[in-house]
């Protein structure tokens, strides 16, 4: 009897450890680079598309005045004054819209762009 007990213990195990090891993996996304400019009202490019996962980084220039790159959904506002240059990184999570949240012009509340997310 303590054979057996044996016997069933190590196969329990053993399959206790085959679906540990056979569980995926965390999905690790790639990391994708877009340049965007801010510039005469509006982005360029207006529409950034990315897997689930992914580690997207932006670098985003305002060439001719003041701009932000804003993302309510991933809380993201970055600010460049003009011809300066910021650069972060956020991990793609679902479809989501940026635009320039400042004020100076009423024309920046028309710059909006979509982050696709498939």
């Amino acid at each position: 009897m303590t054979k057996t007990l044996l016997w069933i213990t190590c196969v329990a195990c053993s399959l206790t450890a085959a679906v540990v090891l056979a569980a995926p993996l965390p999905v690790q996304g790639t990391v994708r680079e877009f340049t965007v400019r801010g510039d005469q009202f509006a982005f360029s490019p207006s529409t950034i598309e990315v897997q689930k996962d992914d580690i997207v980084k932006i670098t985003f220039t305002a060439v001719d005045m003041p701009h932000s790159f804003t993302v309510d959904q991933y809380r993201i506002a970055k600010r460049a004054n003009a011809g300066q240059t910021v650069t972060f990184e956020f991990r793609a999570t679902g479809n989501a819209r940026f635009y320039c949240n400042l004020t100076l012009d009423e024309r920046c509340k028309n710059m909006h762009g979509q982050i696709v997310v498939k």
